[in-house]
């Protein structure tokens, strides 16, 4: 696929952005709200129970909730548009969310002993703060990126500071949540101090906390981050064959990223083994990968966006960079251009130009149905369309999240 036509997708991104209503006002000064809805009936319902403030707009809901996660996704995503593209506009964007993250939103944890340093907490308009393994794995990594992009950015955020303030919390969360199952819910791993969120004997939360630690290592080494990765890769060896398609790709971003940065043989072997895993489910025509996450519908011929092919494309790319192997070339090209071929063109801004969460490739339409989560209802910001932009950024430069290290 061409960089113009690659680079012409993101742009149509960017303008779902700022037109859609997810990012109001459009320069970025309050952040970028979680999804817009389109469901109906009780998955509706359950949204508003869920996440109480939303707009109302006449083609369906602005859930109005901002997560650090997504807006670190946005501010990233902009970040790198205005470089590539040689737009100041983009940039200034990107600096307003992250104005937004640190002085007004309230999510970062800057001083209560009782959750973790630095954290940051799921939404700002929780009662109860939650932090998770994944959502903050990727505030970690992210707002190390952005401080090798731009030195300013840690100048004025501190981004450095509180990126390893937080990955110092993650490694002993890892230790004690290590096969600490739950015993009302059988084999799930749950951190058992309560302080994180999450199942992480999935790479879902794992293999992203690996990520994190990895990336955190690269600055500022320290062996308790290695033993940890080295633990969880460990289990994944022994277990990973008999995870989802989702979750190969999720192994595959936590090991090439540790491969990145200790140059162990073994992160880069887990790696290519769970490529062979995703390769052997994908549609050598259209390079879509079954949905089979438990959170959403699932189906041979459904294009799952919300937690399939937007982390697949992204980890096709790191293995790509790493192992000389053309079926994984190739994979990443089908996705690509699976990615800009359902891309939403209908004239309305409300969708014009985003990726919604699931898509039907038999009926050629988005389907999956209303749900809570997955599905065509849910139209997410960070998860969905930031990643999913931010691969085809990197497409066009022959890049991946690796040039972030």
């Amino acid at each position: 696929m061409e960089k113009a036509e690659l680079l012409q997708a993101m742009r149509r991104n960017l303008q779902w952005f700022e037109e859609s209503g997810v990012m109001e006002p459009p320069d970025g000064s309050w952040g970028v709200a979680e999804r817009l809805s389109v469901a109906e009936g009780e998955a509706l319902e359950k949204m508003k129970r869920a996440f109480p403030a939303w707009t109302t707009l006449p083609q369906g809901l602005v859930i109005e909730q901002r997560r650090a996660d997504c807006n670190f996704e946005a501010a990233l995503l902009y970040k790198l548009a205005g470089e590539v593209l040689d737009d100041p506009e983009c940039d200034a964007v990107a600096g307003k969310i992250l104005d937004f993250l640190y002085f007004r939103s309230g999510l970062l944890n800057r001083y209560d002993e009782g959750f973790p340093a630095g954290g940051w907490r799921w939404s700002h308009i929780q009662w109860r703060p939650t932090v998770w393994f994944d959502d903050d794995a990727w505030c970690i990594f992210i707002q190390l990126a952005l401080a090798k992009l731009d030195p300013a950015l840690d100048a004025r955020y501190e981004l450095k500071k509180w990126a390893q303030q937080l990955a110092g919390e993650l490694i002993p969360a890892m230790r004690r949540t290590f096969m600490a199952e739950d015993r009302r819910a059988p084999g799930e791993w749950h951190d058992p101090a309560g302080a994180w969120s999450g199942r992480l004997e999935l790479p879902h939360w794992g293999s992203l906390a690996v990520m994190a630690l990895a990336r955190a290592a690269q600055d500022s080494p320290d062996p308790a981050a290695a033993a940890e990765i080295r633990r969880y890769h460990g289990y994944l060896r022994e277990n990973l064959e008999h995870f989802t398609t989702s979750e190969f790709a999720y192994a595959i971003l936590g090991a090439t990223s540790a491969y990145r940065v200790f140059g162990e043989a073994a992160d880069l072997e887990l790696a290519r083994q769970a490529g062979e895993l995703l390769l052997a489910k994908l549609d050598p025509e259209t390079g879509n990968l079954p949905a089979e996450h438990y959170e959403a519908p699932t189906g041979g011929r459904l294009a799952d966006t919300i937690y399939t092919l937007n982390w697949s494309f992204l980890a096709l790319q790191m293995l790509d960079e790493l192992a000389d192997d053309p079926r994984v070339r190739q994979a990443r090209r089908l996705q690509a251009e699976l990615l800009v071929s359902i891309q939403d063109r209908t004239p309305d801004p409300f969708f014009r130009g985003c990726w919604r969460g699931m898509y039907d490739l038999d009926k050629r339409e988005w389907g999956g149905g209303d749900c809570f989560e997955g599905g065509a209802g849910s139209i997410y910001t960070g998860w969905t369309n930031a990643p999913i932009s931010i691969g085809l950024l990197f497409e066009s430069r022959r890049e991946s999240l690796l040039s972030l290290f």
